[in-house]
């Protein structure tokens, strides 16, 4: 111990020793009461403000979910009117075997991508597809509540019916029926089919993950759609649970804490919104674990803190100042590590939160250009599940390397999550980007991983420079969507998100 150390050590000691013990125990009592309730604060302000953002990230979702679900059943919708109006006009045709038909309904496939199809129901329940080749095998469908509803005057009409299982394909659908009243061939209803697995990537893609949820559900409480699918909880009734049956039938649209799933039994958060038109509610969920993930950490770490300085001011009070330095200590390495993902030490999210806002506020300054771009690893998942974690582990620390030796440095590289990475490069265009990019791709789809084949890894980006005025979360967001389109447009490959 250094001299002057020692001597402060001694005048603490001596100063102590000459106060009342009442005083000290005050003392103490008064900075362990200090601690806890900044603790305690600190967790309720962080834990409310999480909450407070992601609610609001989960009703935009919801509006968007609400908008893709809407535009799919007003495509259904438009297709049997359309078809219906033909059978109209053409009374004296089999709808099920006339050319025009065919091509007509051939053309409404197309358009829905091959999503929404449309089927033909006889006067007896039997029933046919379009062109009508025999391959339904005079399926009886007369118990299905697509037809049954159409026979009865309170239901008749536009009718969005219960999901079932094709008798036909053995696949889950939506039928949505219509009367048909005017037709050859015999029929009575024609109904749109809506394949659930068809459906399901499109919703996939903008649930919260990992366990969040989309659930489109009729007003009566069925289940209609759930993404990630399950296909035990289709057609299932949500509405026995009492918990959401009086949300559906009092008010659906709004914020909702649900303290059990019924999926899993977790508390979720819950946005619900009514779809405009039909009798139908979606539901996007985000479970608060995932969502409260980070603060639970933080919180424990922050506890343990708080823990260790409690037992130096009771225990260990004549070491005061050793404590302090120490804590001062573990916090920076703490601080360090916050920045740094453990797995490729690379940047973590954090990192490249305050990163980016140094560097806009550079590019803003002195005008110059930055371009961020998203880095994804195309099935990934795949390397995962069929070799096991520790191959992907290794995969992700080799493609981390492979990134960074091809990088400047001024340049950032940070691991976004998962298998997502995401560069910025300070006074780079968007040509120069894509060049160094393509570069990445090619080193990346190089690499040799032993339990993998040759050019089994690649990489897909998105590119997207920023624009005066411009948040950092707008400018990520387009390099994400860039990347989604690169993703769409078949992966392995970059796509640059240009100003119009």
């Amino acid at each position: 111990m250094r001299p002057a150390q020692h001597s402060l050590r001694v005048w603490f000691l001596e100063q102590l020793h000459g106060l009342d013990r009442k005083i000290v125990v005050t003392l103490v009592g008064s900075l362990l009461l200090s601690l806890w309730c900044f603790v305690g604060f600190w967790s309720w302000w962080e834990r409310s403000s999480i909450l407070a953002t992601n609610a609001r990230v989960l009703q935009q979702l919801t509006i968007a979910v609400h908008e893709q679900t809407r535009g799919l059943f007003r495509q259904a919708e438009t297709a049997l009117a359309v078809a219906s109006h033909w059978m109209a006009e053409n009374p004296g045709k089999d709808p099920g075997t006339s050319a025009g038909f065919v091509t007509l309904i051939d053309r409404l496939r197309q358009t829905s991508d091959g999503v929404i199809d449309i089927r033909l129901v006889s006067r007896d329940g039997i029933l046919r597809y379009v062109p009508d080749q025999g391959q339904a095998r005079r399926t009886d469908v007369s118990d299905r509540d697509y037809f049954r509803a159409q026979a009865d005057l309170s239901t008749r009409g536009l009718y969005v019916a219960r999901p079932v299982v094709s008798r036909v394909t053995g696949k889950w659908g939506i039928p949505i029926s219509l009367p048909v009243t005017r037709a050859g061939g015999e029929v009575a209803v024609v109904f749109a089919a809506i394949e659930l697995d068809r459906i399901a990537a499109s919703f996939e893609a903008e649930r919260v993950k990992p366990r969040g949820t989309i659930v489109i559900l009729r007003e009566d409480g069925t289940l209609m759609f759930r993404s990630p699918l399950d296909e035990q909880a289709i057609s299932t009734a949500i509405a026995q649970r009492q918990d959401w049956s009086q949300r559906l039938v009092t008010s659906p649209d709004g914020l909702y804490r649900i303290e059990s799933s019924p999926a899993d039994g977790r508390e979720q958060i819950v946005s619900l919104q009514r779809v405009e038109d039909y009798p139908l509610v979606v539901a996007v969920t985000a479970d608060a674990g995932d969502l409260l993930a980070d603060w639970q950490r933080d919180t424990s770490v922050l506890v343990l803190v708080a823990t260790f300085l409690s037992a130096a001011i009771v225990l260990l009070g004549m070491r005061l100042l050793r404590s302090m330095q120490l804590e001062a200590a573990a916090r920076r390495e703490l601080e360090q590590r916050m920045l740094t993902d453990p797995l490729t030490g690379t940047g973590n999210r954090r990192m490249l939160e305050l990163r980016l806002a140094e560097e806009i506020q550079r590019a803003r300054r002195y005008e110059r250009a930055l371009t961020a771009v998203f880095l994804d690893l195309d099935h990934f998942k795949q390397v995962n599940d069929r070799h096991g974690h520790g191959v992907g582990d290794a995969v992700l620390v080799r493609v981390a390397e492979s990134l960074h030796a091809r990088l400047r440095h001024s340049d950032h590289l940070a691991r976004f999550g998962g298998e997502e990475f995401v560069l910025l490069l300070p006074e780079t265009g968007l040509d120069a980007a894509l060049a160094l990019v393509e570069r990445m791709r090619t080193a990346v789809a190089e690499l040799r991983i032993p339990e993998l084949q040759p050019g089994h890894i690649t990489l897909s980006a998105g590119l997207a420079q920023w624009q005066p005025g411009e948040s950092a979360d707008a400018l990520l967001h387009r390099a994400d969507q860039a990347l989604y389109r690169a993703k769409a447009a078949g992966r392995n490959r970059a796509h640059v998100d240009r100003p119009a």
